[in-house]
């Protein structure tokens, strides 16, 4: 059975430095028509931050659409769309949290939102982090607090669903199972 949808015309109706919306009129494998709205997005990276003495590093942050502060992992879009994920994740670690490592081991790239986003994040961990006194500066609408805890405090937080943000998730388990 063939699953494929064919792009029959494609309308940009939002643009920003962000994302791009589209609508677009499909052709369905059963020959009827229909629409898509959706968002372009030059995709991001996220890091699991584990610092010299095993501690975890996560930042707390109110995120508008849900109304709510969620703990999650550094994260960030990239540049451009040709900017390499591995740029990308070293450098929303030192603007979100201050640290730095040259220990970086990239596990997957994460489409996190098929039905709707284009946007792919590639996951990283990134051991060994160290504290700098001088870092890059964050971007000005964040807000981020920055929490570093033991892998007991962060297996509790998953044990009673307090952390519910999908990229970190991901990245939580893959460590939990393989490390």
């Amino acid at each position: 059975m063939k699953l494929e949808e064919k792009k029959l015309t494609s309308q940009l109706v939002y643009k920003n430095l962000f994302m791009n919306i589209f609508l677009d009129d499909v052709l369905l494998p059963n020959e009827k028509k229909s629409k898509r709205l959706y968002l372009k997005h030059d995709g991001a990276a996220a890091v699991l931050p584990i610092t010299k003495d095993g501690n975890i590093i996560l930042i707390k942050q109110f995120r508008y659409p849900i109304n709510k502060v969620i703990y999650e992992i550094p994260a960030g879009k990239k540049d451009s769309k040709d900017e390499l994920g591995l740029i990308c994740a070293k450098r929303e670690l030192e603007e979100e949290t201050g640290y730095v490592s040259q220990d970086f081991i990239k596990y997957l790239d994460l489409h996190n939102c098929v039905g709707y986003s284009s946007e792919v994040i590639e996951l990283f961990i990134a051991n060994n982090c160290e504290k700098i006194d001088n870092p890059k500066k964050g971007d000005d609408d964040e807000f981020i607090e920055i929490v570093v805890l033991t892998k007991e405090e962060v297996q509790s937080l998953l044990k009673n669903s307090e952390i519910t943000d999908s990229k970190t998730l991901v990245l939580l388990q893959h460590y939990f199972l393989n490390y």
